[in-house]
């Protein structure tokens, strides 16, 4: 019976590898290690896709399993405490952007308490629709803004330093670096493409910062390798360990930019939205009754 649901939590999908690990270790083949923890898990989450990249090298140079499961079970965990961390920290930033888009609606109240004919006004006459169909433009395009800000601070799910962890089993299977390097571009290219969208160059782990940041760091990881003539494996292990600290960190300053970048949001769409409602309709209101008066 294959699992269906444990990779929906990576800290699910850590236990199994470390099951595996443990069966691997004692001497059971890995294909009847998989069997015995019920198959490996079948689910499209970005944590698993990341997974599947290095077991899929693992089995094609035939690199220790156990070794390989370990490292990765590690990295799972790290990165979701990394990614639960940062979803707290947004926790706030969600909260105040749902309260501020309620702004128009609190002022379309506002109006209507004041009287001044600001609800007549608003359903009866050319401005008022005018003030209807601008704020509720404005609503959404503040709603749409905010939205695509949190979704930009959100973790995207991947296990940062990926790329390193595949060389680093394909190295330690002991063929060449050439080898090495054309194991690991077939598996990254086997994965799935992330469908979400691409992020901005200052929310938290760009993607393509984030690929180039690996590269650079494998290429230096694998010049010391060359000139100190020792085996890599080991120093790309602690370098996809320093690119998942650098994840984290940045997915928490990230985390706490929002806060002050929703402001933006606010003053363009929401004030605006807020005014046309609750201000605007009660100012037309006054005048009219006020002119109508003096007649």
């Amino acid at each position: 019976m294959r699992r269906t649901t444990a990779a929906r939590d990576p800290v699910a999908v850590a236990r199994v590898l470390d099951q595996v690990a443990v069966l691997v270790a004692a001497g059971v083949p890995p294909p009847r290690a998989w069997t015995l923890v019920g198959g490996r898990p079948d689910d499209p989450s970005p944590a698993w896709q990341d997974v599947r990249v290095v077991l899929e090298v693992a089995d094609r140079t035939g690199a220790p399993s156990a070794t390989a499961l370990r490292s990765l079970s590690a990295a799972m965990r790290r990165s979701a405490s990394a990614d639960r961390a940062v979803l707290v920290a947004l926790a706030g930033p969600r909260a105040s952007a749902r309260v501020v888009l309620a702004l128009p609606i609190l002022g379309l109240a506002l109006g209507t308490v004041w009287g001044a004919g600001a609800l007549e006004v608003l359903l009866t006459t050319p401005v008022g629709w005018a003030c209807c169909v601008t704020a509720a433009g404005l609503v959404a395009v503040g709603q749409r803004w905010s939205r695509r800000m949190v979704l930009w601070a959100t973790p995207d799910g991947h296990v940062p330093g990926i790329e390193l962890d595949a060389w680093a089993v394909a190295l330690s299977g002991g063929g060449s670096w050439q080898a090495a390097e054309t194991t690991v571009r077939e598996a990254l290219a086997a994965r799935p493409a992330d469908a979400r969208p691409a992020r901005p160059a200052g929310s938290a782990r760009p993607a393509g910062s984030a690929r180039a940041e690996a590269d650079a760091r494998l290429r230096e990881v694998l010049d010391l390798s060359r000139r100190a003539g020792v085996p890599a494996a080991a120093l790309l292990r602690a370098a996809a360990e320093d690119l998942r600290d650098d994840a984290a960190a940045a997915g928490l300053a990230a985390a706490e930019r929002l806060g002050v970048r929703l402001v933006l949001p606010l003053g363009t769409c929401v004030l605006p939205a807020f005014v046309l409602l609750g201000v605007v309709p009660v100012v037309v209101g006054v005048l009219s009754s006020t002119v109508d008066g003096i007649r």
